[in-house]
């Protein structure tokens, strides 16, 4: 199995260990120590992170040393050296330690085996002091495990609260996201569904007026769609927000800028050591935690296409990467941030272009492998004996679990953390506009209050005047129980899934007959295909 850069980078359990020769009953007798190794590997080699105490994940209170080191060779097996300096004002100031490892071999019959790491560390320098003094020199073997990615649901103050949750996870609320997506996929909308099929879907009260794609497969800029798609979510922002007031709990905070490729799932927070007085100790905050890029991972749709799964698998890497966020990401957050620039957008072309030109690419870059709720394990394709995920028209009851929140399904993306977050940032871009044109063209856009939304009235830079969010017989007081407006859905996805079907022999539809899962990666594909 070939290991890259990004399959280094993570969090270890780290135990290190004297060099006895001897047989002993108790690890206890030679262990040296156990910490939380969390390392960040880049494609040029170098080699940042963190070794903290104690190991716990999410422990109260931490101390640390910061990593810096390079891989010194990738074959014939990868090696790294690094060197780890405890953090000046704490009680580990003066640790400084060497540290020499290789990747261990992958068994390629083994069962369950884990990533490790093996190797020697060196005590550089003297430290402690009188009776607890520790002498340069000294050496230990060390053997660090990587961990499992720890979602943000399983985050003590990152998870969504309990009541929000119940509103979030039930069929009725991911029925309606995963219509309102669903429908203004190019390929659903302008190639499956003929005009019978979308006059059904209009008497059911989920027709779409403003597609975001012209027939010609272009992004329009011209319709308005981009304001549905930024009223919508600021709709469900506004309903999760008052139960976290009802509640009294603080909102969700939004990104302020793009997390960083090296953010760590846990972070803390410098703050005084009441033990120690004069030093320094590191507090859990929950706030700046959650925000790691989980790793890639596979879905298999079928073996017709084998090929197309692992072109999106390369792809997919290229999202998590931080070249990625280097080269695309943090210019796409400049240019999205830029008065000039929103000024001479209309509402509709920020919308859009926001939704295809970033933030489906964040919603995948953040996103962790799809889980089936009742085993704790990915979905397996029969057909292939490989990993998978929910497939589209799949609502059996187990996909309205509250575990199941992958961030690529339209059916769960907003069960996740991360999403409340993410679409924070971009409802920030709204305001930024809206400032923009306040500077540049004063009085020429009128805020007002729209279906308890804070809105802005049609005009010259707002095309629509009723932005569309669902059906208003939908609305419900946070209880998702409507049954009229579930069945309701499950005929509009019926509708879409008879119109697949019956197009199977066209050239155009194979594909997606066989795809598992019309997702955020589908419309990634609708953005960067040419007609």
């Amino acid at each position: 199995m070939k290991i890259e850069s990004q399959d280094l980078s993570g969090y270890y359990t780290y135990r290190s260990f004297l060099d006895n020769s001897l047989p002993v009953n108790d690890f206890n007798k030679i262990k040296v120590s156990e910490a939380e190794l969390f390392l960040i590997v880049q494609l040029d080699g170098l080699v940042t992170g963190t070794l903290s105490f104690p190991a716990e994940s999410g422990a109260s209170e931490k101390t640390f040393m910061d990593i810096t080191g390079t891989v010194k060779r990738w074959f014939p097996e990868i090696t790294l050296e690094f060197e780890g300096q405890g953090r000046p004002n704490t009680t580990i100031f003066d640790f400084l330690y060497q540290y020499s490892g290789s990747v261990t071999r992958t068994w390629e019959n083994g069962i369950g085996q884990r990533l490790s790491l093996t190797g020697t560390e060196l005590r550089v320098k003297d430290h402690g002091s009188g009776d607890q003094t520790y002498k340069a020199g000294a050496t230990a073997s060390f053997v660090a495990v990587e961990r499992d990615f720890v979602e943000p649901r399983e985050i003590n103050g990152v998870a969504i609260i309990p009541n929000a949750l119940s509103m979030l996870a039930s069929k009725s609320h991911r029925l309606k996201h995963a219509v309102w997506h669903t429908i203004r996929l190019y390929d659903i909308w302008w190639q499956i569904l003929n005009e019978t099929d979308k006059q059904k879907i209009r008497d059911l009260d989920w027709g779409l007026d403003r597609p975001p794609f012209t027939a010609g497969r272009a992004l329009d800029l011209t319709n308005g769609a981009g304001e549905d798609f930024l009223f919508m979510h600021r709709k469900m922002i506004a309903m999760i927000k008052d139960i976290y007031k009802s509640e009294g709990v603080p909102y969700i905070e939004s990104w302020k800028t793009l997390p960083i490729p090296s953010a760590q799932q846990f972070f803390y927070s410098e703050q005084e050591d009441p033990q120690n007085p004069g030093k320094k100790i590191y507090g859990f905050n929950p706030v700046e935690s959650g925000y790691m890029i989980p790793p890639a991972y596979f879905i298999s749709n079928g073996p017709e296409s084998e090929q197309q799964d692992l072109e999106d698998l390369k792809f997919l890497k290229f999202l998590k990467s931080a070249s990625y966020f280097t080269s695309v990401m943090r210019y796409l957050e400049r240019q999205f941030k830029d008065p000039r620039k929103l000024s001479s957008f209309s509402l509709g072309e920020l919308g859009n272009l926001l939704e295809f030109v970033i933030h489906n690419q964040m919603h995948m870059r953040w996103s962790s492998v799809p889980i089936d709720p009742d085993t704790g394990k990915p979905p397996i394709n029969p057909q292939t004996g490989k990993p998978t995920g929910r497939g589209s028209f799949d609502f059996n009851k187990k996909w309205d679990n509250p575990k199941y929140d992958y961030l690529g399904d339209f059916y769960s993306s907003h069960v996740n953390p991360v999403f409340w977050r993410l679409h924070g940032w971009v409802d920030d871009r709204i305001e930024d506009w809206f400032n923009a044109h306040e500077a540049s063209h004063p009085g020429e856009i009128e805020r007002y209050e729209y279906k308890g939304v804070s809105w802005f009235r049609s005009g010259k830079w707002v095309q629509v005047s009723t932005p569309f969010y669902w059906p208003e017989n939908h609305n419900h007081h946070h209880t998702g129980n409507d049954e009229s407006s579930i069945e309701n859905m499950l005929k509009v996805m019926e509708i879409i899934e008879k119109a697949i079907q019956r197009g199977q022999e066209r050239t155009d539809v194979r594909f997606l007959a066989r795809k598992q899962n019309f997702n955020i990666m589908s419309f990634m594909q609708d953005i960067l295909t040419n007609p």
